[in-house]
This record gives structure tokens, sequence and C-alpha cells, in this order.
């Protein structure tokens, strides 16, 4: 059984299916990559694997278990394995970036002290090589630091699951190579990757698992090496844009006009 397994689900708004019959598995330590064009469906999927959003249709199972059917003491146990960085990092913004690295740590750890949060805060601030003043609040914060602090806050648990939409979005080259540094020694740790990212670099070192969404359903989904020599022509549009190594010299011609036109 799958660590994390995303059974046919499908996410109705207004009418209209932002997923449609979305089915995903992933084992302990593996990495899945989600990828598609602007409105593809990408950071809705992460957010309704996570639990933030409950399906329409089709179930959601984390460790075997039903995250629609679990009890509100369940799901807050499940939630302290699991982290969680949005695209904008929505950070609380009346509290500092120490204190929203605190948050889940009082949330879900409360027997540890002051002093051990400070310890666990200052190490990951570490790791990151986050140098600014966590005592500021988000708007002082540039767009790169607050997903640092995102990140780092999505990681201050532990989790066993980590659900990263756009890890790489608004950071600097050198914090991007060092966060993918992170992420590669969480996977070989054995924790389980859902990252929706169009960063070559992070799908080339981290991907088991390449999914490709069209409009909300999966438009190709398997190994990254099958996923990569697709010739199905949106799957090749959409990774001559953002995965372009993926592609041999000899298959770009017309990958453009299809790229402009589902962007149109």
């Amino acid at each position: 059984m799958a660590l994390v397994d995303i059974e046919g689900v499908s996410l109705i708004r207004d009418g209209r299916k932002i997923l449609d019959s979305v089915t995903l598995g992933m084992e302990r330590g593996e990495c899945a990559v989600v990828m598609g064009f602007s409105g593809s469906g990408s950071s809705t999927l992460l957010k309704t694997a996570a639990g933030i959003l409950s399906p329409d249709e089709g179930r959601v199972l984390a460790y075997g278990e039903d995250l629609q059917r679990l009890t509100s003491h369940e799901l807050f146990l499940l939630r302290g394995k699991m982290g969680f960085a949005f695209q904008d990092a929505a950070l609380w913004a009346n509290m500092s970036g120490f204190q929203n690295m605190a948050l889940p740590l009082q949330f879900h750890r409360p027997e540890i002290s002051g002093a051990e949060i400070r310890e666990k805060i200052l190490a990951m601030a570490r790791e990151f090589d986050f140098r600014g003043n966590l005592a500021r609040r988000p708007v002082d914060f540039s767009n790169g630091e607050r997903k640092l602090i995102s990140l780092m806050r999505a990681m201050i648990l532990g989790p066993e699951i980590l659900f990263l939409d756009d890890p790489s979005g608004a950071v600097d080259n050198a914090s991007s190579e060092r966060i993918l540094h992170i992420l590669k020694k969480r996977k070989a740790a054995g924790v389980t990757l859902l990252i929706a990212t169009y960063n070559p670099r992070y799908t080339s070192h981290l991907a088991d698992t390449l999914v490709v969404l069209k409009e909300g359903r999966v438009a190709e989904a398997g190994p990254f090496s099958r996923v990569r020599a697709s010739r199905e022509p949106y799957v090749r549009a959409v990774l001559s844009e953002n995965l372009s190594e993926a592609l041999s010299p000899d298959t770009q011609a017309g990958i453009s006009s299809v790229s402009e036109n589902e962007n149109a």
C-alpha cells in the first residue's frame, strides 16, 4: 500500500472540475513532481493530497487512512507527520518569522520548552543558511525570505511527508541550490515528497514520478525517464517549456506552436 494514495480525485468549483479523476500513489521516500501549464491544477492537487481541500469525488489516503473519514483528533495526529509550503508562503502577517516557525511546534509538540523551540528554529535557520532577522514580520521580508521561512516552517516538525508548491520560486540561485540539497537529504532519509515545480534541476535530481496535468486531468504520469520520452504533443510542449533538457534536438520542431496554443 502506498504511503500517499490519491484515488480518482475530482474537485469541482462553480460547476467546473479543477481536478478530474486524478490518481497517484507514492511510496515512502519517493518523490512525485507535478507540472503543467498555468491553470493545470497542480497547486490544487497538492492541497487536496494534503487534506487542505476536500475532494468532491474519489478519496485521498495517507498511511492507508482515508483523510475524509478521520476524526478531528486523528487528523490532528496525522498532520504532525506532514509539512506543507504554499506557493505564496502564506505566513501569518501578525506574527514574526520566528513565531511563524514556532507555531507548528507549539501546536503539535506542546511538551517541549521554549528553549527547545528556539534551538530547533535556529538549527533550521543554520541548515538553510537563513541570515535574516526572524524577529521581523513577513511584510519586512523579501519574497525570497518569506519563501525560505515557509519551507523551514514546513520542515520544523521533521515530517515524513512534504507537500511543496514551487519551492524554488522567488529565491536566488544560491538559496535554490541549498534547498535542493536539503530536499535530496530528506528524500534519502525516507521523506516522501510531492512537489509542484518547473525547476528542471529539482525535477531531474528528485523526481521518481513525473505527473503532467492538463486542465485538471493527468495527461501523462509515470517514471521520470518514461514521461520524459513521451511523444504526446501536450506533454512534449510542457517539457519543452519547463524541462528542455528532457527533449532531444530532433523533437523540438513544432513544440513551440503547441505551447503557444495551450497558453492562449
